[in-house]
């Protein structure tokens, strides 16, 4: 009888943890898969496009764990959900389930409905810091109720070892890859109009995480002359319900009067356009960054990447090399970072090389797999 994997995710979209579980589900290939989520995005085309065989679930019952929640309405809904999943959720595990797959602690509390026999794997994106309480519970418990975890970073790998030394043994670090088609397609829209040096932050528009008041900050302390040979695109949209985030990046851009220097653009399904015509990368993450896919992306299509030294972005930039890194609050180094990039344009190339050929050595889909598959291995 053909052994069967049931995901789950919490997300539709495209972003960083959503596009490294279409890799996983690739190394399932022999499995009968279904993939439960909680609501419907281009997340769900992708994947059905890729593995023809999959069954797709739809789950808006499904309960996952968000900062909304942390209210008294919140909670209520919380608990609502997870009774009304209890009693769905037989038919997903009616016939017997190998393996209980959970991309991202949100979806930890599945871990309490499916069976005891089945292989419970959770794939952590992310780093909830233990000096937070409630933080620290959901690490345990990803832990302890599961049999592998598996740490996309160092970064993540030492934060829930510190949750949980005394099963350290549970922590499998496997480094996400990345694969893209890199293909001019007619009629691709050309979103980076543009000849002055084109430098991008791709990612969610959510400034207390991904920085982008933190980079308008340094873009503010380039002299007027540099600014004026670079142009700078925020591309990502905001989680719905938080569109006031967006006004607060709009509200920066005007009180600097930088309109004529920052392009937003919302979410691209199409994204490699976009990396294709940008000269240079951005990462200006201000929390702890597991270890974002907009930073390989980056080295897969050549171009330089600036980012933060916080989470694993430390694991994938060579100072100097690929790219530069800067602490965490520090502006002025943000600043020179990009000025040093319009002032030496003939050093992109150089750095973007460096970034592929670091790339290609480290983070292919290929050696993902290769990763995964040896991880496992010992638990499969």
């Amino acid at each position: 009888m053909k052994k069967s994997i049931v995901f789950f995710h919490p997300t539709a979209e495209l972003y960083g943890a959503d596009k490294i579980l279409a890799s996983v589900i690739n190394n399932y290939k022999d499995y009968k898969k279904t993939l439960v989520i909680k609501s419907d995005g281009p997340l769900l085309k992708t994947v059905k496009a890729q593995y023809p065989d999959i069954l797709l679930v739809v789950e808006e019952n499904l309960p996952i764990i968000a900062k909304k929640n942390l209210t008294p309405l919140g909670i209520f809904a919380f608990l609502i959900s997870l009774i009304k999943f209890k009693r769905n959720s037989k038919s997903l595990f009616k016939n017997g389930v190998s393996i209980v797959y959970l991309n991202t602690l949100a979806t930890l509390p599945v871990l309490f409905f499916c069976s005891k026999s089945a292989l419970k794997i959770v794939h952590v994106h992310e780093i909830l810091s233990n000096n937070n309480i409630l933080n620290k519970l959901l690490n345990k418990v990803a832990i302890k109720y599961s049999n592998v975890v598996i740490c996309v970073s160092e970064a993540v790998k030492r934060n829930l070892a510190s949750a949980l030394p005394s099963m350290i043994d549970k922590l499998l670090l496997i480094q996400n890859g990345v694969e893209f088609v890199d293909k001019q397609k007619d009629g691709s829209k050309n979103y980076l109009n543009t000849e002055k040096i084109k430098f991008g932050l791709i990612g969610r528009i959510k400034p207390s995480h991904k920085g982008q008041i933190h980079l308008l900050n340094a873009i503010n302390k380039l002299p007027k002359d540099i600014l004026q040979q670079g142009h700078f695109y925020f591309v990502g949209s905001t989680v719905p319900g938080q569109e006031y985030m967006l006004d607060e990046v709009y509200h920066k851009i005007r009180e600097y009067e930088l309109s004529n220097s920052v392009t937003i653009i919302p979410f691209v399904e199409e994204i490699q356009v976009i990396y294709r015509n940008l000269d240079v990368v951005i990462v200006p993450s201000v929390f702890e960054d597991p270890f974002p896919t907009t930073v390989l992306e980056g080295m897969f299509f050549s171009k330089p990447v600036i980012g933060n030294r916080v989470g694993g972005i430390p694991e994938m930039i060579v100072e100097n090399e690929t790219g530069f890194l800067c602490e965490r609050n520090d502006i002025e180094a943000l600043s020179k970072s990009i000025q040093y990039f319009i002032e030496n344009p003939k050093e992109i190339g150089s750095f973007g090389e460096k970034g592929k050929a670091r790339f290609n050595h480290y983070f292919t889909i290929e050696k993902f797999n290769i990763r995964y598959k040896e991880g496992l291995s010992k638990f499969l």
